[in-house]
């Protein structure tokens, strides 16, 4: 099948990634400079950059020295797909929830081993931001910090793409969370500090026990109140890799 002139231009800026010709925070050409190489349109170049940009590797900034950037890597992409996905029905949310929970147990198994005290830190201060954020009734706040200890998790595992994933899983959790609005997240504090206190103890043992039972509580409220997914008037905010 003969490619379309907008993939061939998308997969050879795809290819000097690759090869290390484009890096993270490097300009693009414009798109008449860019077209004129290429043999191409300029409607083709703005196709194939549009496309680019849709699948998270480029990012347009405005101004005099606006133009078409290489982004620094994110899991945005997969979370899109991810949701997608879900919503299309090609994958359920069950089984999503059933994976989020093994990459987490993994993430919480690695933390014991790997995390340093910084890592600690970091987790402790994202729930006393929750706790001050719940305090202020201030549900959006509180369901940013309550995602974003999952990424931090990841972090601490020292494991990049256990981070990606794990944040990719929890986009529609927190999107359904956020419609939702229950009101028992002022339990999660005191779960999270105990299963801190396990991380910064190392025991593996009791830190998966207690990041089992957290998710048994969240994925079983989320379940049990998201039958009709698509009822729920969802937006799609994707947050990958912002640590929500």
């Amino acid at each position: 099948m003969t490619v379309r002139l907008f993939e061939e231009v998308y997969n050879s800026i795809r290819r000097d990634l690759i090869r290390g010709a484009l890096k993270p925070g490097d300009k693009l050409p414009s798109e008449r400079v860019l077209a004129d190489k290429l043999g191409v349109g300029r409607p083709v170049v703005r196709e194939a950059l549009r496309a680019l940009e849709n699948s998270g590797v480029l990012e347009f900034r405005k101004g005099a020295t606006g133009g078409a950037f290489i982004r620094d890597g994110d899991g945005r992409a997969v979370s899109r797909t991810v949701n997608d996905l879900v919503f299309l029905g090609k994958l359920s949310l069950d089984q999503l929830a059933e994976a989020r929970t093994h990459l987490l147990n993994l993430a919480v198994k690695l933390a014991c081993e790997r995390s340093q005290p910084a890592d600690v830190e970091a987790l402790e201060e994202n729930i006393e931001r929750m706790r001050l954020a719940l305090e202020d009734e201030d549900v959006v706040s509180s369901i940013d910090e309550i995602m974003a200890f999952y990424a931090l998790l990841g972090t601490a595992a020292k494991n990049d793409v256990l981070t990606v994933l794990i944040e990719s899983l929890s986009d529609i959790i927190s999107q359904i969370l956020l419609s939702l609005r229950p009101d028992y997240l002022s339990e999660l504090v005191a779960m999270r500090l105990e299963l801190v206190c396990h991380i910064k103890n190392r025991d593996v043992q009791a830190a998966e026990a207690a990041m089992s039972a957290h998710m048994d509580v969240l994925h079983n409220y989320v379940m049990e109140r998201s039958l009709g997914l698509h009822s729920l008037n969802l937006d799609p905010i994707y947050r990958g890799m912002k640590g929500t």
